[in-house]
C-alpha cells in the first residue's frame, strides 16, 4: 500500500556510499517498454560517466544493479495485469521499494544520493482513498481501498452486544415476576433493541470518524444489509462523512472479505464514472469561444502552456506524439525549435504523458477517462479552465 508515511520515509533516506536508482517505466501496451528501458540505462551510464559525478566502484555496482533491474522486468514485467506504470528505488545495499499502478506517467530513470519520488508524490494526491465500512445493527468491520488494493484494519473492529427480543423478552419477565403486559411490555422490548442498537450505530459513526481523519482518507462507502439498518448507520454519520459519502452497497460485515473488496470496488468505479461522465459534460457545456472547456490535443496543450488548465481529462487509449524541450518543458504537436529559448525540442512518442506530467506539476487535477462518451471520445482529452484569456 502506498501512503505519504512511506513517501516521507523514502524521501528522508539517504545513501552517499551506494546512489539510489529511481526508476519510472510505463508499461501500457502495447509500449515496447523493454527497449525504452534499456535506452533509458545505457543514456543514464553515459551520463553518469561523463559528469564524473561518482567514482568508479559507484558506477560499477550502478550498472550492475541496472542489469538487475532490466533482467528482473524482462520476466516479471508481463505477469502485472491492470498495471501502466511500475516505480523501482534501489541501491546496491538492498534498498527496494516498487509500486505498481494503474495510472500512468512518462517514464524517467534518476541516480541521485536520495531517491527520487516527486512524480510518485504528486500522482498519489490525484487520487481518492477510500475508507469502507460494512456494518450492521451488531457489528462493523473496516477497511482502506486505494488504487485496487483493499486492507482490513482488524483493530478496528467493532462488535457490540445488542440483545435480540428472546433474550430480552426474558430479562424483563425475569425482572417483573414471570409476567409482562402484552402489548405494553413488546413495546417496551422493541424500544431496549432499539436503545442498543442506535448506541452501536453511533459508536460505529464515531470510530469511522476518527479512523477517516487519523488516515487522511478522501472518500467513504458504506455497507450493509437492504434493511433499514445502512440508512439509520448513514443518519449516524457526522456531517463531514456525509459530505464526503461516495457509494453504498448491499453487504453483511460477516460477508468473505474478498466479496466485500469486488462490492466495493465496484461501487467505487461506479461513482467514478458518473464524475467522469459529469467532468466531460461541464468541458462540453463550456467549450465555446472565451469559456472554461477546451477539447482536442491543441486547444488543450495551448492552454496548459498558459497555465490555464485545472483539471486535465484524458482518455485511458488517448496517446499522440510531439516534441519536448529539454531546457524548460515546452511541450508541442509540431514544433521542433523552443519557441521559448531557441533550443531544438527533443521527439517524444508519448507526449499524453509529458502533458499529463505538466498538469501535475502547476498543481491541476488529472482525471483519467474509463468512462465512454461518443462526443469526447471523438477527441481523446480535454480541460476545465482556471481562467479565459
Amino acid at each position: 500500500m502506498i501512503d505519504r508515511s512511506k513517501l516521507e520515509s523514502l524521501a528522508d533516506y539517504q545513501n552517499t556510499d551506494n546512489p539510489v536508482i529511481s526508476l519510472y517505466l510505463n508499461i501500457t501496451p502495447p509500449r515496447n517498454y523493454e527497449n525504452e528501458l534499456n535506452s533509458m540505462i545505457h543514456n543514464t551510464l553515459r551520463t553518469i560517466e561523463a559528469d564524473q559525478r561518482f567514482d568508479e566502484k559507484q558506477t560499477k555496482r550502478l550498472q550492475k544493479l541496472m542489469e538487475t533491474i532490466e533482467s528482473y522486468a524482462e520476466k516479471e514485467f508481463k505477469r502485472l495485469s491492470r498495471t501502466r506504470l511500475v516505480v523501482i528505488f534501489a541501491d546496491a545495499d538492498g534498498l527496494w521499494e516498487q509500486y505498481d499502478l494503474p495510472v500512468g506517467l512518462s517514464s524517467s530513470m534518476v541516480v541521485e544520493v536520495d531517491p527520487y519520488t516527486r512524480p510518485l508524490t504528486m500522482l498519489i494526491d490525484e487520487f481518492d482513498r477510500y475508507c469502507v465500512v460494512v456494518g450492521d445493527s451488531r457489528k462493523a468491520r473496516i477497511f482502506s481501498l486505494y488504487l485496487g488494493e483493499f486492507e482490513e484494519f482488524p483493530d478496528i473492529f467493532i462488535e457490540d452486544n445488542v440483545p435480540d427480543g428472546v433474550r430480552v423478552k426474558q430479562s424483563m419477565t425475569a425482572g417483573a415476576g414471570g409476567a409482562v403486559q402484552a402489548g405494553l411490555g413488546d413495546k417496551r422490548i422493541e424500544r431496549h433493541i432499539e436503545d442498543h442498537v442506535h448506541r452501536h450505530l453511533k459508536h460505529v459513526a464515531d470510530r469511522t470518524l476518527d479512523f477517516f481523519k487519523r488516515k487522511n482518507f478522501t472518500r467513504l462507502i458504506l455497507g450493509g444489509p437492504d434493511d433499514k439498518t445502512r440508512p439509520s448507520l448513514k443518519e449516524h454519520l457526522h456531517s463531514y462523512l456525509k459530505s464526503r459519502l461516495a457509494a453504498e452497497f448491499s453487504a453483511h460485515p460477516d460477508n468473505p472479505s474478498e466479496e466485500l473488496k469486488e462490492k466495493a470496488i465496484e461501487a467505487a468505479q461506479t461513482w467514478e464514472r458518473d464524475n467522469e461522465r459529469a467532468l466531460i459534460e461541464e468541458i462540453i457545456d463550456h467549450s465555446g469561444p472565451k469559456d472554461k472547456g477546451e477539447l482536442g490535443v491543441e486547444p488543450v496543450l495551448e492552454a496548459l502552456m498558459m497555465g490555464q488548465v485545472q483539471t486535465l481529462a484524458i482518455g485511458q487509449d488517448f496517446k499522440t506524439d510531439g516534441y519536448i524541450c529539454p531546457n524548460d518543458r515546452t511541450l508541442s504537436t509540431y514544433q521542433a525549435t523552443c519557441p521559448i529559448c531557441g533550443a531544438d525540442m527533443h521527439y517524444t512518442a508519448y507526449l499524453a504523458d509529458e502533458m499529463v506530467e505538466e498538469a501535475l506539476s502547476q498543481n491541476g487535477e488529472v482525471q483519467h477517462i474509463f468512462a465512454r462518451h461518443d462526443t469526447f471520445d471523438q477527441y481523446g482529452i480535454g480541460a476545465k479552465l482556471r481562467f479565459t484569456l
